[in-house]
């Protein structure tokens, strides 16, 4: 045969055997005849979202809407994985809740070696190793220990109150500034330093938390490989996060932890609460917790290592200051646009004050009912997080069908569709938190998720309701929130970031009551 011509042939079967390679499963929802999202070659379904061509939630949510009502649920295909797209609450709540054990895991598969910060979290873990680790944990995030962090959270607050007083009637970036509330929050009482970052916003923590989330193409890239695309995670060794963030948060915690037995000085915060872990395999248990604490089986693990500790610090800084910040962002926005509710919300605030003397307290911010209802209308517009993501981790048959979901079977949730949809929640792009008023409306209807569901629920909620509210309550008892000309409306959304968070930057205007 000619060389050329079987060059040719060559590179022909090569091609073709890449491709058969690339589509071998895209049969397997029409073979158990299951609706299911076309598929490219490599990428699979979602390949928009792949190429950051559009926000994965945006996608989820653009799906939900096209097969919500005549399915309980659709196919889909991540790469070559089969997945499932859940559009029925009931079939939620099954995977949450009732058969939780066939669903405990993310499905994300961080090797341990590359990148141990992510593989040895708490939202990242898997199997007995989680439920060993949430056991662990659980104590120190009851109400009695956030009740205790409540002073630092209060001065956090008093000095974001001063900057604000200090900047009227300027052009705010309330995205940032509130980056900085939360951050220097998360400092203070997650690892006991005296961050600053409202006065110096190149504070090395407020640095740390910046290379986090500003993220360059080539790391979107990466980061939705490691989102969706394990197997390619794992041969190239993507890491969500700069080597320089590992170091840093390894370096600050081993100096914390030898600072604090060197000096014998104790600190009511949660690196305190996770050298008790490390020292003694548990956290004491105040009175009147004890109801509150999880009914784990009991932990394999007797104590925690130092990587253990950093990687839990880590999680807790990046969840504790970029979601709390996101959701506040949002809903201040909308705010501007809504001085009727601020006007309700200050009402609320006046009144539970008359009844404690005029002084702020941790009780009487629990009170403050109407700042709840405005978290909660920001968390269900404006989820941080989308989508929640399970993996099936045995044989699950779908309930009141015959379809078997395998092993290994991805699922995802798209909450930020369900919230916004309007057989759940009328006139859902309104910003509206009067709507909670009616107490029953988020009782059990496993629609509204944005703190997720079941046992996997967000540890640190209460902690995340706390600081959201006591900005709130900053900006809204000394200030009116006015609209930006330099903010657009609506928000488009950053497809490089996982979270929720807008492309440009959100300011606001205040003027001091």
């Amino acid at each position: 045969m000619d060389p050329i011509m079987l060059t040719v042939a060559l590179a022909v079967l090569f091609v073709a055997l890449i491709y058969h390679w690339a589509t071998r499963n895209f049969n397997y929802w029409k073979d158990r005849e299951i609706e299911f999202i076309p598929p490219v070659p490599f990428l699979g379904s979602i390949w928009s979202v792949l190429t950051l061509r559009e926000h994965m939630g945006q996608f989820f949510w653009r799906m939900y809407d096209k097969y919500k009502g005549d399915h309980q649920f659709v196919g889909y295909f991540q790469s070559n994985s089969p997945g499932l797209i859940v559009t029925d609450p009931e079939l939620v709540r099954s995977i949450m809740i009732k058969d939780f054990s066939h669903f405990v895991d993310h499905g994300f598969e961080i090797d341990e070696e590359v990148d141990p910060m992510q593989s040895r979290n708490l939202f990242n873990m898997e199997g007995q190793k989680w439920k060993d680790m949430r056991s662990k944990l659980s104590p120190t995030f009851t109400s009695g220990k956030i009740k205790g962090l409540f002073p630092l959270v209060e001065t956090c607050a008093k000095n974001f109150e001063n900057y604000m007083r200090d900047h009227q009637r300027e052009n705010i970036n309330i995205k940032d500034l509130l980056a900085r509330y939360t951050t220097d929050i998360i400092g203070s009482c997650a690892f006991g330093l005296p961050v600053d970052s409202i006065k110096n916003p190149e504070d090395k923590f407020r640095v740390m938390g910046r290379k986090i989330f500003d993220i360059d193409l080539i790391q979107g890239l990466k980061n939705a490989c490691i989102f969706f695309l394990p197997k390619v995670t794992k041969f190239f060794r993507f890491t969500f996060f700069p080597m320089e963030v590992t170091q840093f948060f390894r370096k600050l915690v081993k100096d914390i932890i030898d600072q604090r037995k060197k000096s014998g000085n104790t600190r009511k915060d949660f690196m305190q609460l996770l050298i008790q872990l490390k020292e003694h395999g548990k956290v004491a248990v105040e009175e009147g917790e004890t109801e509150e604490l999880e009914t784990h089986e009991p932990s394999s693990i007797e104590n925690l290592t130092d990587d253990d500790i950093v990687a839990q610090a880590v999680v807790f800084f990046i969840a504790g200051f970029e979601t709390s910040s996101s959701m506040l962002t949002f809903g201040i926005m909308e705010m501007a646009r809504h001085p009727d509710v601020q006007q309700r919300a200050r009402d609320n605030i006046e009144e539970v004050l008359s009844r404690h003397g005029g002084k702020l307290s941790y009780q009487a911010l629990q009170e403050m009912t109407y700042l709840d209802w405005i978290i909660q209308e920001a968390l269900r517009m404006f989820p941080p997080l989308p989508i929640m993501n399970r993996v099936c981790t045995k044989n699950y048959v779908i309930p009141g069908t015959k379809t078997l979901m395998e092993k290994g079977t991805l699922v995802v949730i798209p909450t930020w569709a369900m919230q916004n949809d309007p057989k759940y929640f009328e006139n859902p792009r309104d910003f509206y938190p009067d709507r909670y008023e009616d107490e029953n409306l988020l009782k059990n209807n496993f629609v509204y998720m944005p703190f997720g569901e079941g046992p996997r629920q967000c540890i640190g909620m209460r902690f995340a309701k706390m600081q959201s509210k006591l900005g709130l309550y900053s900006i809204l008892r000394h200030f009116e929130i006015l609209e930006s000309p330099k903010t657009a409306y609506p928000p488009v959304w950053d497809p490089k970031l996982f979270l929720l968070s807008a492309t440009n930057d959100i300011f606001i205007q205040l003027k001091s009551i």
